[in-house]
């Protein structure tokens, strides 16, 4: 009796950490989310629908999105073109 108490208490705890596992994964996703249309406004980067924007970065690469925990905004800033190369080299060329 004690045997068959302890094994579908396991059973119960198994169950249980699995349902929760779900839920945080689903929740992971909504926080990631909400931190890359955080980061766009507040690293004032232009887009229209930050949600869109959000939404697209998802889109071309998820695992990066993931792995970055959805802040986004200091890769593409780095990708920005520059324009102070480009009017010193306008400057040159007067």
């Amino acid at each position: 009796m004690k045997a068959t108490a302890i094994i579908l208490f396991i059973i119960a705890v198994e169950i249980a950490l699995l349902i929760g596992l779900r839920i945080q994964e689903q929740y992971q996703e909504t926080r990631y989310f909400n931190n890359c249309v955080e980061d766009i406004k507040i690293a004032k980067i232009k887009a229209d629908d930050p949600i869109a924007f959000c939404s697209g970065l998802v889109r071309q690469d998820p695992y990066l999105f993931t792995f970055n925990k959805g802040k986004v905004a200091k890769y593409l800033k780095e990708n920005e073109p520059k324009s102070e190369k480009k009017s010193d080299n306008n400057k040159e060329q007067k």
